[in-house]
């Protein structure tokens, strides 16, 4: 059976407040490929399915909030793999907390329906960003050190915007 996907929206699809990497073609090919496909997020269920419907244009099988992942695996079992894929420590507790495999969008390998027709994976147009809070140590460690990469001039975790998921937005 195909995989059930949960996607965070804010930081991971290109639709969040602070747009994220997994774009709206490779969510249409999750779902054409026989994925059960949906949100959970921090935003209200209502928001959530206002924008799978005007921004998207697509119907999700479940929206809920980020800390019902588990009312989402019981109303949809038996699938081979249950996926959550966000970009916080929150979302990674909450998947882990109802036994989903929790997949880091920035550091995620590609999954076969990321893959346009010709086998590329064209991540969104902000690109797949830092790690939250790495900019800051690799700033620290300096350009120099041994594992540093190069990081953005600004922090794109946006701690500092009152809509960022760290802020309950």
């Amino acid at each position: 059976m195909p995989n059930l996907i949960s996607f965070d929206i804010d930081g991971t699809l290109v639709t969040g407040n602070g747009p994220g990497p997994i774009t709206l073609e490779m969510v249409r090919r999750a779902q054409e490929q026989g994925h059960t496909i949906g949100s959970c997020s921090d935003r209200p269920v209502t928001d959530q399915k206002n924008m799978w419907a005007t921004l998207i244009g697509l119907e999700p099988s479940f929206t809920v909030l980020k800390h019902r992942l588990d009312t989402v695996m019981a109303q949809y079992p038996g699938h081979d793999n249950y996926y959550h894929i966000g970009d916080t420590d929150m979302d990674k507790h909450f998947a882990q907390l109802h036994n989903f495999t929790f997949e880091q969008v920035q550091t995620m390998d590609p999954h076969a329906w990321m893959a346009n027709d010709n086998g590329e994976v064209l991540w969104g147009p902000q690109g797949r960003g830092a790690l939250p809070n790495t900019t800051v140590l690799v700033e620290q460690l300096g350009a120099n050190a041994v594992g540093a990469t190069a990081a953005p001039a600004q922090d794109t975790n946006g701690l500092t915007d009152p809509n960022d998921e760290y802020a309950g937005g």
